[in-house]
């Protein structure tokens, strides 16, 4: 099993394959201010799996879009609450069907609910990647919908882990939040938060539904 609380590129690409992760190139990076993403993007790079619960858009691969910019009218009729620069952040994915935005400013990465308050969804874009890491590597231990591990045994990397992977959702959990509090230990103290709901779906896939 890979080290949950180590993020770096070779642990990306042991779990998600070489292949999905894609670093943003240089002539990209002017677009963020905060210095500590655009390391981020150019080292560790943007992972793309099977994550079923949070990622990343893959056209963030190509470009990046902002709030303000893909649909005609405001952001604010889009967003019950809304801040003066949301309008310049870059949407990152949705879950449970309100959007994840990184404020290429600061690196804050924000939930944006479509009825309530925006809140503090990661306190970098570094730990969001490293919530990415984390929950997917944890993958075969708790998605019924992952593929027979005899048929998966080299997972981009050489190492093939499927292969001794034990489906254990319920260790899973706990493993999942403790190196997620270990990471970004603030933005579990929002009981509202979608974390809490990403976590349940690791022993309750019908969270989903909700």
């Amino acid at each position: 099993m890979p080290d949950l609380l180590e993020l770096n590129r070779r642990n990306l690409e042991a779990v998600y394959g070489p292949d999905n992760v894609v670093s943003v190139p240089e002539s990209r990076l002017s677009e963020i201010g905060d210095p500590d993403t655009r390391e981020a993007m150019r080292t560790l790079g943007l992972p793309f799996g099977k994550n079923p619960m949070f990622g990343l858009y893959r056209e963030l691969a190509e470009k990046f879009d902002r709030l303000g910019q893909p649909l005609e009218w405001q952001v604010g009729n889009r967003f019950s609450k809304t801040v003066p620069e949301s309008d310049t952040w870059i949407p990152l994915f949705a879950v449970f069907d309100d959007t994840i935005a990184l404020d290429p400013q600061s690196g804050k990465v924000h939930c944006l609910p479509q009825d309530g308050d925006i809140y503090l969804f990661s306190s970098s874009f570094r730990t969001y990647l490293h919530f990415l890491y984390i929950y997917e590597a944890e993958l075969p231990h708790f998605d019924v919908g992952e593929e027979d591990p005899e048929e998966d045994e080299d997972n981009g990397s050489g190492e093939g882990d499927g292969e001794d992977a034990e489906f254990d959702p319920e260790g899973s959990r706990v493993r999942v939040e403790n190196a997620m509090r270990a990471v970004d230990p603030v933005v579990l103290d929002n009981p509202e938060s979608h974390w809490h709901r990403i976590l349940e779906f690791i022993v309750d896939p019908e969270v989903f539904h909700w």
